[in-house]
């Protein structure tokens, strides 16, 4: 076996978006190496946890196990623009079929990793590439960067730039959820690589920089696993391993049993923000087109001041406030019951203000959540009656598990999470959805449905009520799928707290965690690190509040340094405008100084059409530290205007350079700041660069020509 040759295979179908030629080496010890025009990866070798109802799990690995395996075949199918490599095992009575596919897509190619056997089978973990290293080519002067993606958007979650040229950053392993990008701050080439289907598993990447033993500049990680089920306490909030996935029946003559690792997506771009652009539109599930006879979502939603204390008089009075700004882009405006603690009917009375105001109405729903302690309670759905503690999650002792949430279960905070496979739980989530379609809701927030995705299901061995599904992605899809099915599209479905994937089901998502008041950097951490969502839903930037600035209330001696660092009026709604999704107001409108500081700040016409155009901004560079957000954002419109946002984030004035040579708007020479309408011509400290000052904690919107 040590003296099999290596065998180089031109994939000649599989074309990068450069045309680049990607060529594929099977190496003696059965390892893979993947070359192209920008990186390489040496020695890729795939894994997985394999079970029968006869073996305790056992772990094979394409590399490692190359000793019971034949020399592996290669399979071209070219009218599918496939290639497979298959290791076929000496003994198929004792090991499984491994085949590793590349699938052609044009601008990227996919990578998949599926396993056949004589009898069924589970796994819990498969490694599309375990244990690997990718390694970029770069520059003098590179600055290689990656971004960490968090699982969902809760516990005040990060999007997190981290540098791979850190001694320190060896030491740690990094983990990222779904997808991540490996550029070159300077250059802005990069590869991305990423899950293309979360029907099942909880996918991501785990890798260290790879700082030593680079030559010429280059950079990239080892330690690489890009792997589906990914699960720990810290990144998918899970308390018990992931759910074990059962073999299928094959569709292929010569197998009998078979199960596949979702399709990964790797490219190579000469923008990396391009690349995750790409990927995003590539998803095998994307989102929804919004429902017919809306364009945007404007408006109100009562979380923002009036939280649990919103009563049908706030409502009302936001109706009739957002009512005066229909001629600067408030028409059809929604305005939205959060969580409330008013009943269903009562709010549904508030359709026939909005109906004569020609205004939407919208509602609350956390199908997926019980917030209280008493499991013993019951409640009927559909002639059936069930108790709290069948309803909800439990561990492999059948001990019911609270959620864990951006509380992180301080004691004597109750959240418990229902399975969403359960009968009970979907009864009660159809019948609020069909009471909501009925009083003539036309969107429905739905919150804490991360919660559904824990692993864990109502039975007393932790499994789910139905048998089909064994993992918390699955119950996910499942349950979601039930509303959306309900729902036909006729209303507008906003996610809350939620995963980023899947989100095929829903028209928009909040990007970040609640940040409605002055926090604006926080938000801006959202919009760049994730501003590609915009490729399958529409992004909700949370509201937008002026007479608040944080928060919770803090003591009074406290207020003077937590306002200092709180964002002025124009900045918050510039936070809106810049997430080119749901642009909503937040504050008391029974409150006379609340109005008239909304009608004030959302009467700017010309801000509000950036706003109406749909489009999300993107970052010019990445932040210098770790969660903090970049300075600049900008966005060529496609009705053909040029936009930079500019943010100091500091309480102290400040100087910001952007180097026009990097951004859309290279060449131009002046700009009209649209708060003021003003034209200005542009000051150069150098060929290409410009330099803007800024007020402490403030920001500027600038249309360029």
């Amino acid at each position: 076996m040590n003296s099999l040759p290596s065998l180089l295979l031109p994939l000649f179908l599989l074309g990068l978006a450069s045309a680049v030629d990607l060529d594929l080496k099977i190496n003696p010890d059965h390892s893979l190496t993947l070359t192209s025009s920008l990186y390489t990866i040496p020695h890729l070798c795939s894994e997985f946890n394999y079970a029968t109802s006869n073996s305790e799990p056992l772990t094979y690995n394409t590399c490692t196990s190359h000793k019971d395996y034949y020399k592996p075949r290669v399979h071209t199918v070219k009218s599918k623009n496939q290639t497979h490599i298959v290791h076929i095992p000496k003994d198929a009575e004792v090991g499984p079929t491994i085949r590793q596919t590349f699938q052609d897509y044009g601008e990227y190619f996919a990578f998949q990793v599926d396993v056949d056997a004589l009898v069924p089978f589970k796994s819990n973990l498969i490694k599309a590439i375990t244990d690997g290293e990718l390694i970029i080519k770069g520059t003098s002067n590179s600055e290689p960067k990656t971004i960490l993606i968090p699982f969902d958007n809760d516990i005040i979650s990060m999007y997190q730039s981290r540098n791979l040229d850190s001694n320190a950053d060896n030491l740690l392993k990094m983990t990222s959820s779904y997808v991540s990008p490996f550029y070159n701050e300077q250059t802005r080439e990069g590869a991305v690589i990423g899950s293309l289907e979360h029907t099942v598993w909880k996918t991501g990447l785990e890798f260290h920089a790879k700082t030593f033993r680079l030559e010429d500049n280059n950079y990239g990680v080892h330690k690489l696993d890009v792997l589906a089920g990914l699960n720990s306490l810290e990144e998918t909030r899970d308390y018990i391993e992931h759910g074990w996935v059962n073999s299928q029946q094959a569709h292929h003559d010569d197998k009998a049993n078979y199960l596949a690792s979702p399709p990964f997506f790797m490219g190579e771009f000469e923008d990396w923000r391009d690349g995750m652009e790409v990927y995003g539109r590539s998803q095998v599930r994307k989102g929804l087109e919004m429902p017919e006879g809306v364009d945007n979502v404007v408006g109100w939603n009562s979380w923002g001041v009036t939280q649990f204390g919103t009563n049908l008089e706030n409502a009302v009075a936001a109706s009739e406030a957002m009512k005066e700004l229909e001629d600067v882009g408030f028409a059809n405006s929604f305005i939205d019951f959060d969580a409330v603690n008013i009943g269903f009917d009562e709010q549904a009375k508030l359709v026939e203000t909005t109906d004569q105001n020609g205004q939407n109405t919208g509602v609350y729903a956390a199908p997926w959540s019980y917030f209280s302690d008493d499991l013993d309670a019951t409640v009927s759905c559909g002639g059936e009656t069930y108790t709290q503690f069948s309803l909800v999650k439990k561990n492999l002792k059948g001990e019911p598990m609270k959620a864990l949430d951006k509380r992180i279960n301080i004691p004597g905070e109750n959240n418990y999470a229902y399975d969403p496979t359960h009968p009970g739980v979907l009864c009660m989530a159809l019948d609020y959805v069909n009471s909501a379609l009925d009083s003539g809701m036309k969107l429905i927030k739905i919150d804490f449905i991360n919660w559904g995705c824990m692993e864990g299901g109502s039975n007393s061995d932790g499994s789910h009520y139905e048998k089909s599904v064994t993992t918390g992605m699955a119950a996910y899809n499942y349950g979601m799928e039930k509303i959306a099915e309900a729902i036909d599209n006729r209303m507008v479905i906003s996610l809350s707290m939620a995963p980023t994937f899947p989100n095929h089901f829903a028209h928009a998502r909040r990007i970040g965690c609640d940040q409605m008041y002055g926090g604006v950097e926080f938000t801006m951490n959202q919009l760049w690190g994730g501003w590609w969502q915009k490729e399958m839903v529409k992004l909700d930037p949370d509201l937008i509040v002026f007479n608040k600035n944080e928060i919770i209330d803090v003591p009074n001696f406290l207020k003077p340094f937590v306002n200092s660092f709180k964002m002025d009026a124009r900045s918050r709604v510039n936070k809106g405008v810049v997430h080119g999704g749901f642009y909503l107001a937040g504050d008391d409108m029974t409150n006379s100084t609340s109005v008239e500081l909304t009608q004030k700040y959302f009467g700017n016409k010309e801000v509000n059409k950036v706003a109406l155009l749909g489009e999300s901004f993107r970052a010019v560079s990445s932040p210098e530290r770790i969660v903090i957000a970049p300075n600049v954002f900008e966005l060529a419109s496609e009705t053909g205007g040029k936009y930079l946002a500019v943010f100091n984030y500091n309480p102290k004035q400040k100087s910001i350079r952007v180097d026009l040579a990097k951004t859309v708007i290279n060449g131009a020479k002046s700009y009209v700041d649209l708060w003021s309408g003003k034209g200005y011509d542009l000051v150069f400290v150098d060929e290409s660069t410009v330099e803007f000052d800024l007020r402490g904690a403030s920001s500027m919107l600038l249309q360029f020509e």
